[in-house]
């Protein structure tokens, strides 16, 4: 039976060495910009994973969680793990075309007819999948808002590959449908849907089609748009130069390009136009071609993205750390403003209290003063000293000679009474305390507050270290 329990413990041992292995690998076969921003996405989603250096690995809890805690109610949003770029243009600009080349596989539909009437977002994955409208609202949850945009939903689609081309696994196309002028009729308002998008996506890539299309008017209302709220974002270039082989033609279509856009974008003096067309080796001519561009564009979007998360984490982890201290410091200024309210509200409970026996006082001097009833209180107890003081003596002036001076004195005694006990139930009102588990639960927040930034340094050097080795 030993035997038996040692080899079950050694398959196990086994089984788990293998995970980890696997594990392990699939980390190293990631580019260090991806492995950051999925770590600091892991560590919004579930904190740090067991063997991340970290006093929290144990017990781990996401930034997120600790962020949404009753007792602290930070707001705070998870970064996303991937950069988003959005591809827009006029028909046949070579957006689809470009995408393919990109991640080395044929996911979209290209060629001269309008292939593209919706939108499809392609991205990586472990397996070959196409989502449809529902399924990739629901794969991208920050489409809620463009998600009420009528005829959109079977018009939207997602295409998963496995590809691992560049760096393809740390960024999200957009293929949009071509914009055209004339009677084509779109099943949604594209250009609402792009501008929507814009809000999300980190570059814009524009593709102007040098053959007819370039000058569309629809394109350039689209833009002119976007440069309202994201100029920043904005790359632009000449697709399929390869289809004007004599060079005053292109220059011409760029002048033309160019002319039109003037008017309608801003930071024009660091316009740039460059020419870019899918790679061949059949040309007779050698013509410029700026497609490492484009990839350098996605490139620097990605390194930004890993800088702005990183940076996005800091400014988190501070604020959650600073609510915490604000918290406990208030929870400690409470805590003595109830020891004084307390004090004013056992201050007034007396004084309630002498007013009461006051009153009880003035009511049994009144009902002994009854003729009735001191006449009854004499012949049944008669000698009694104490009695005598509260039975009146025959021509004895009572409350100064003031008529019904018992009963106004009465009076006066239980509405200070009554009054004592409002002013006492509004001042003895105390602040609500932290128990000692919601204080030890804040400790430990810091505490991993501590290992989040600590985790967040290592992060800093592995980019650091990549751009060293590149």
């Amino acid at each position: 039976r030993r035997r038996a329990d040692a080899r079950a413990a050694s398959m196990s041992a086994g089984k788990a060495k293998r995970v980890n292995t696997s594990n392990d690998a699939g980390a190293l076969a990631m580019s260090p910009n991806e492995r950051i921003l999925k770590s600091i996405h892991e560590l919004y989603e579930r904190g740090p994973s067991p063997g991340a250096g970290s006093s929290t690995s144990r017990t781990s809890i996401g930034l997120l969680d600790i962020a949404n805690d009753a007792l602290l109610r930070v707001k705070c949003f998870k970064p996303r793990k991937k950069v988003s770029a959005m591809i827009i243009g006029n028909h046949s600009a070579g957006k689809s075309s470009f995408i393919n080349w990109y991640i080395g596989e044929s996911v979209q539909t290209t060629g001269v007819a309008i292939e593209t009437r919706g939108f499809t977002f392609v991205t990586s994955g472990r397996k070959r999948e196409t989502l449809k409208g529902d399924a990739t609202f629901a794969f991208y949850d920050y489409l809620e808002g463009v998600q009420n945009v009528e005829g959109l939903n079977a018009n939207i689609f997602t295409e998963i590959s496995t590809s691992k081309e560049k760096n393809f696994s740390c960024v999200d196309i957009v293929d949009s449908p071509g914009l055209v002028d004339g009677d084509m009729c779109y099943p949604f308002d594209v250009a609402k849907v792009i501008e929507s998008l814009a809000d999300h996506v980190d570059l814009i890539l524009v593709f102007f089609d040098p053959i007819g299309q370039a000058l569309c008017k629809r394109t350039m209302k689209v833009i002119e748009a976007l440069n309202e709220n994201h100029a920043d974002k904005l790359a632009y270039y000449m697709s399929k130069a390869d289809q004007v082989e004599k060079e005053h033609d292109r220059q011409r279509v760029l002048i033309q390009i160019t002319q039109n856009l003037s008017s309608r974008i801003k930071n024009s003096h660091a316009f740039k136009l460059p020419t870019i067309y899918l790679p061949r080796d059949d040309l007779t001519v050698p013509i410029p071609n700026a497609i490492e561009e484009v990839c350098e564009d996605i490139d620097r979007a990605i390194r930004l993205t890993v800088q702005k998360n990183l940076t996005t984490m800091k400014e988190d982890c501070t604020r959650i750390e600073d609510r915490i201290d604000q918290v406990i410091k208030t929870n400690e200024l409470n805590k003595k403003d109830n020891l004084k309210r307390s004090l004013r509200g056992i201050a007034l409970m007396l004084l309630g209290w002498v007013f009461l026996f006051l009153s009880i006082y003035v009511a049994a001097l009144e009902i002994c003063a009854t003729p009735v009833i001191a006449h009854g209180l004499r012949t049944l107890l008669p000698r009694v000293p104490q009695l005598e003081g509260l039975l009146p003596r025959e021509g004895q002036i009572r409350w100064s000679g003031i008529k019904h001076g018992g009963a106004y004195s009465l009076s006066a005694s239980l509405i200070t009474y009554f009054v004592i006990q409002y002013i006492k139930h509004v001042v003895w009102r105390l602040h609500t305390l932290l128990t000692k588990k919601e204080l030890a639960r804040l400790q430990q927040y810091k505490r991993y507050i501590a290992g989040f930034m600590s985790i967040r340094e290592g992060l800093y050097k592995d980019y650091f270290a990549q751009l060293h080795q590149s």
